[in-house]
């Protein structure tokens, strides 16, 4: 039987916060704070480390959530199939915290109208930069379609990519940042500042970088997961975060500000390469909707 009190286990780790993991669960912060607890002292497993600044997972939560990630998946993937076999075709959105997909989610009435035998179900993903977890390598399995920008590097040629809109890129600084108060920002506002950026993010911030990295007085700083913890060490340093679309403003410490620099990135659906009839009529009904 699968243990519910993992939800809250999983989201608490992927955003690095037990309040910000009640509010993604609609729980409140105490409610989650005991299903831990108690799922700890219950497992005689310490899941996490808390420190004043959020939580972190333990070497045995880090592996817990590996597992209970597969376990959700499965799950989740048994129930879709009975659903269709029962008469009711659903198609699953991934979605997560730096990938909300609210612009599908927006659409999705309009995409109804065309294809009113469909149901859009919701799915919980976790970190699509994660190469041990990400559904991105596997559409089709847990979920169907996840609304994202583009990395050729990680993803080239493992899924089909219907194009949406294209969003500027920002720069997250801190709200007491002499730079916060700006409207917009240029690359020439960056020189004698650290900037913190995801590798191969997707094709426009690799883009990106090496505009920055070409630019006298920028100092470039790769990091491999976009999380709380990268603004959590940002804020310590000093340092800012390139962001763009639902990526701005996650943390409550910093603001976006756009940067003007003449590169946008550009949101895709991404959907499996042979897609099942069901999610191809959705995909297709998505491209009709958002046709000029």
């Amino acid at each position: 039987m699968y243990d519910r009190r993992l939800d809250a286990i999983v989201a608490a780790a992927e955003l690095g916060s037990f309040s910000k993991a009640a509010e993604r669960l609609s729980i409140s912060t105490p409610a989650l704070v005991k299903q831990v607890t108690t799922f700890e002292r219950e497992f005689g497993v310490v899941a996490f480390e808390r420190t004043h600044t959020g939580v972190r997972p333990t070497a045995a939560g880090a592996s817990l959530v590996e597992d209970a990630r597969k376990i959700m998946g499965e799950v989740a993937a048994a129930l879709w199939r009975a659903r269709n076999l029962g008469g009711t075709a659903s198609v699953r959105l991934g979605v997560s915290l730096m990938a909300p997909g609210r612009n599908t989610q927006a659409l999705w009435p309009q995409v109804h109208e065309l294809v009113p035998d469909l149901q859009l179900e919701i799915v919980t993903v976790g970190d699509l930069y994660d190469p041990k977890t990400t559904v991105m390598t596997r559409l089709g399995a847990e979920v169907d379609v996840i609304q994202t920008s583009y990395s050729t590097v990680r993803w080239g040629g493992m899924c089909r990519l219907l194009p949406l809109f294209s969003t500027p890129f920002s720069i997250d600084v801190l709200r007491t940042s002499p730079l916060a108060e700006r409207r917009r920002l240029t690359v020439d506002d960056l020189r004698g500042r650290r900037v913190r950026m995801l590798r191969h993010a997707n094709d426009a911030t690799d883009h990106l970088r090496r505009v920055l990295k070409a630019t006298e007085g920028i100092e470039v700083m790769d990091v491999q997961s976009f999380d709380f913890a990268l603004f959590n060490d940002a804020a310590e340093s000093g340092d800012v975060v390139v962001t763009s679309g639902a990526w701005s403003g996650v943390h409550p410490g910093f603001v976006g500000i756009e940067l003007d620099c003449g590169i946008r990135v550009p949101c895709f659906l991404a959907y499996p390469r042979d897609p099942t009839p069901h999610v191809r009529r959705f995909v297709d009904a998505l491209a009709q909707v958002i046709e000029p």
